[in-house]
This record gives structure tokens, sequence and C-alpha cells, in this order.
């Protein structure tokens, strides 16, 4: 914070059109501070002992994420062209995981997944194929008795 004050009202202060945007950063920063607070101040295997499994999961993957958001903008501060980057590889990686803990979820809650842009990422059963191929195993085992049935009067 005495960084910010030198550099908002010292010498080397920040041009007049930087000076609100730093400001709002700043309270952005202070806000998030204030709101990661209670997280901070438990230790880790504290925290994890209240999560439940999922809860974990999405706390590990939101880890994850920032970490390389915070690096995906480091890196874009310096010039670097991130099309091809690992980086952006990993980040989907990320992404993917967080679709099927959302729809591993929304299963637990009961909740049909959610349709739309995102494709489900598990397989589904077409209850309606799976009656006709069922249907279909059952009377050819019906005929098959039948024949049988037959082939035993005959002799």
């Amino acid at each position: 914070k005495q960084w910010y004050q030198r550099r908002v009202r010292g010498d080397d202060a920040l041009p007049e059109e930087m000076v609100a945007t730093f400001h709002e950063f700043h309270n952005s920063l202070s806000s998030m501070e204030t709101m990661l607070a209670p997280y901070l101040d438990l230790p880790l295997d504290e925290m994890y002992e209240a999560l439940s499994p999922i809860e974990q999961a999405k706390s590990e993957l939101v880890t994850a994420y920032t970490v390389n958001s915070l690096y995906w903008g480091f890196l874009t501060t310096q010039g670097v062209t991130l099309d091809q980057h690992p980086l952006k590889k990993e980040m989907d990686r990320i992404q993917k995981y967080m679709r099927k803990v959302k729809l591993l979820e929304s299963e637990m809650e009961g909740v049909r997944p959610p349709t739309g842009h995102n494709p489900p990422t598990h397989q589904t059963i077409d209850k309606y194929a799976a009656a006709r191929f069922i249907k279909r195993g059952i009377q050819k085992e019906e005929s098959l008795k039948v024949k049988q049935e037959r082939e035993a009067q005959k002799r």
C-alpha cells in the first residue's frame, strides 16, 4: 500500500489518465483481499476437511484456473502470442474438468444436465433404443424356444 501511495501521489506519479484506472484496480484488489481473508486465515488442511469431495475438486479447479489465468495475463503483457502456447491447452483441460464436475454435481442433485454449447462429456443411454434391443432379444429367444420345442415334438 505504501508503494501505491508513493506512485499515485509522489514525485514519480502516474499520468492523470491512468490514475482513475489504477484506483479502480487497487480498490478491486482490496475488496478481493477482504473477501478472501477468511479462507487465507485457515490452514488448507482444515478448510478441506470441511468440504465435500465435489467441493474439494471445485476448489482445486478454481485455484488452477486462477493461477493459469494470472500467468496468461502476465504472458499477454509480455507480448507472447498465446494461440499455440501450451498454456492454452492447459486452460482448455481445466475448463473440460470444470464441465465434468458441474455435470457430476447436477447428476448428484437429480437435475438434468445443462444443454447448449457445451455437449455432455459422458455417454448417455437412449432408453427407447435399449427397449427395442431388449424386445428383439426376447422375441428371438422366444422364437428359438418355439423352434426347439417343434423339433423336439417331431422326434
